[in-house]
């Protein structure tokens, strides 16, 4: 049986792609950077080969042999010194690397993975979005580089013949990271820095576990050249904020900040940001992406076709949560303030 082939193995998806094949007893080739921490592969009888999908040799090499493609690599980035260089570059070009060569080797399947801001995200909460919309107004660097490389991929797909099935996950969450993705920061955020304020808005939270057997049931079922939203249940900003006070003791936000409010404070924030080096914890883009936008998505045709499920909102923020305060990504300080949910105890066991 051919190698099945997961880039960006060592990341929050797919490291857990790459637990639920080998757990089905494939065999399984995980591609991580030179740089990349192998820690959440540990333990997992797979291989773990070396490269760079920016590096046409070490993507050429990796995929020699691989009967199927999962392309999960790119980067959740939403802020950077070099946007181009760091969040657009890996994602786009990246993309065209990995095809390619998935093309070259004669590769059965390739599964990209895409993101559900490539469909646009809707103004009121009353709407649910499809597959059939497409994003005309991205305002992130990241939101931009995706709408950019599904592009690329599926030209790649049709110019070469190339079998692939591309899905557009929301907004994940779950267990076993090593590092705090941008969707997993905004829950490490709250309990390391509480939210003074709430904005309108919304998400499709889905868990990690569940966007992983997505994408397995797209490459066994998914239509060439189709695609699959896999997002899960719908919460506003507050309704989560509130969720994760409820299971920590914390103080969940009571004022709601309107729009403008956002953007000046994000204008702000990204001053100081200029001024010291760092990060702001939000910038104006994100607040014109985000903010005042429900990111709810119709899963249907995935539940239809490929017969995806996903666990209830609140299952999935528990084990957010646990992970983050179990593996040490809470402050000690703050980890004095809490007073843990029953339903936290054993919940990744």
């Amino acid at each position: 049986m051919k190698p099945t082939l997961v880039t960006g193995a060592n990341g929050h998806l797919g490291n857990n792609l790459c637990r639920q094949l080998v757990a089905r007893g494939e065999p399984v080739r995980a591609m991580i950077r030179s740089s990349a921490d192998p820690a959440p592969l540990a333990g997992l009888d797979l291989e773990i080969v070396r490269g760079d999908i920016l590096d046409p040799a070490s993507t050429k090499q990796a995929m020699d042999g691989c009967g199927r493609v999962y392309h999960t690599a790119a980067g959740f980035v939403m802020w950077s010194k070099d946007p181009e260089r760091d969040i657009i570059r890996p994602s786009v070009e990246g993309t065209r690397l990995v095809l390619e060569a998935a093309a070259h080797a004669g590769v059965e399947k390739l599964v990209y993975t895409s993101t559900s801001g490539t469909i646009g995200f809707p103004r009121t909460p009353d709407q649910s979005f499809d597959e059939t919309h497409f994003n005309l107004e991205p305002h992130t660097h990241y939101v931009r580089g995706k709408i950019a490389a599904e592009k690329e991929a599926f030209a790649i797909s049709e110019r070469t013949g190339l079998r692939m099935t591309s899905i557009q996950p929301g907004f994940i969450l779950g267990p076993r990271f090593w590092k705090v993705s941008e969707s997993v920061g905004q829950i490490a955020q709250f309990l390391n820095q509480g939210a003074p304020v709430y904005f309108d808005g919304g998400f499709g939270v889905v868990d990690v576990d569940d966007v992983a057997h997505g994408a397995i049931l797209a490459m066994e079922k998914g239509r060439d050249r189709e695609r699959y939203i896999l997002s899960g249940e719908n919460v506003t900003v507050k309704q989560l904020f509130d969720l994760i006070a409820e299971l920590t003791g914390l103080k969940a936000p009571t004022i709601r900040a309107p729009l403008p409010v956002m953007r000046l404070l994000a204008g702000l924030m990204e001053l100081g940001g200029r001024l010291t080096g760092s990060r702001p914890m939000i910038d104006r883009s994100q607040v014109d992406e985000f903010a005042g936008k429900y990111a709810y998505f119709d899963s249907s045709k995935a539940e239809r076709e490929l017969g995806y499920t996903y666990m209830p909102a609140r299952r999935t923020v528990e084990r957010t949560v646990a992970w983050l305060i179990d593996r040490g990504f809470v402050a000690e300080k703050r980890r004095r303030l809490l007073q843990p949910h029953p339903s936290l105890t054993g919940v990744n066991q």
